[in-house]
């Protein structure tokens, strides 16, 4: 106790009872704030799914990086297969077509997307999941999970 009243001794000039429960309480807000800033930093981190091209996408994250993204049905939930053939014999990008099919739902195109292959697909739609990410707007999208 003696250092503490040293400390606004020494600050201040003088040394009152109130002082130090004005100082624990400054502390305490500081601490109380910080954590709810640290918590926010990766409130983003509950946004793992959503609706793009007619499809659910689900995917996690690690190390702060998207992984193990892809496609689900939005009727059964099942994964979906991608067929992405016609983007190799299509020489125009606006020929190029991938589908995004449900096997459970009896072979049911479920999802397309114009302009590249497989990987293009999901670099569109991780492009999409950052984009809210960082303007924020993955707060207002709706639950998807299945």
């Amino acid at each position: 106790m003696s250092y503490i009243k040293l400390f606004f001794i020494i600050i201040f000039g003088y040394y009152e009872n109130y002082m130090l429960a004005f100082s624990v309480l400054i502390v305490l807000c500081i601490v109380v704030g910080a954590f709810f800033i640290l918590r926010a930093k990766d409130e983003y981190k509950n946004f793992r799914s959503i609706c793009l091209y007619n499809v659910i996408w689900k995917w996690k994250y690690k190390k702060n990086r998207i992984v193990s993204l892809w496609c689900y049905c939005p009727e059964c939930g099942n994964a979906l297969l991608c067929d992405d053939e016609y983007c190799r014999s299509a020489v125009n990008m606006t020929n190029k077509t991938t589908f995004l099919i449900c096997k459970n739902c009896g072979d049911v195109e479920k999802g397309r997307i114009v302009g590249g292959d497989r990987n293009y697909l999901l670099r569109i739609v991780k492009f999409e999941i950052q984009k809210r990410i960082k303007n924020g707007t993955y707060k207002n999208e709706a639950k998807h999970e299945l």
